[in-house]
């Protein structure tokens, strides 16, 4: 687990503060407030980049005659499915019309979900359930809000560089009187390289 309060820590010189008082006087160019904001932009982007949170997710209950469902509001991508003990094939939309002219018409035990059938943050069930049930699904996820009061997020400890990487060149390339693109470049290319790894560790992500 990584602690962006850790991160802080670390960068205060580096921005050219002395210490978490001075980061946070009055009139400063950018302060830890924005600096949490600035990790969880960063770890929301890792969700996304790679399979780094996976999660099994049972809280979406199935209707008969109901076919389309929301997603959990931290879904990211849906890597498996199945409808109590039955597996769902994930398949496109385009696929289900090739399948069937009249697919979103069609009852039955459900056998497939579609990512892309219903609106986006939907997943879509075909054949239209004919029974009840728990929709399972292990799925990526963003994870909770990073902030002063809840900044930990369930990462490896050598990620701890990656976020202050990603902090600082945040930081640096905001409109300030700190603004420094050349350095905010440097810490970008050294991020990007832990998350090459990262894809390389958990997979490419959605």
């Amino acid at each position: 687990m990584i602690d962006a309060a850790d991160c802080i820590t670390d960068i205060t010189y580096r921005l050219g503060f002395q210490d978490a008082d001075d980061l946070d006087a009055t009139g400063t160019w950018v302060t830890s407030t924005e600096l949490y904001e600035f990790a969880d932009e960063a770890v929301q982007r890792l969700a996304y980049l790679a399979g780094a949170f996976i999660t099994y997710d049972s809280s979406i209950t199935v209707s008969e005659g109901t076919a389309v469902y929301d997603e959990p509001a931290a879904n990211v991508y849906t890597l498996a499915a199945w409808l109590g003990t039955a597996n769902l094939r994930l398949t496109p939309v385009r696929e289900l019309w090739a399948l069937d002219a009249t697919w979103s018409a069609t009852s039955g035990a459900s056998t497939r979900a579609s990512l892309d059938a219903g609106s986006i943050g939907t997943i879509t069930l075909y054949p239209n359930p004919s029974a009840g049930g728990t929709l399972n699904q292990i799925a990526e996820e963003y994870p909770c809000t990073i902030a002063l009061d809840a900044s930990t997020v369930q990462l490896p400890i050598p990620l701890q560089d990656w976020l202050s990487y990603r902090m600082l060149e945040a930081a640096r390339r905001k409109e300030s009187d700190g603004t420094q693109t050349e350095m905010a470049d440097h810490y970008e290319q050294r991020a990007a390289t832990y998350e090459e790894i990262v894809q390389h560790l958990y997979g490419v992500g959605a």
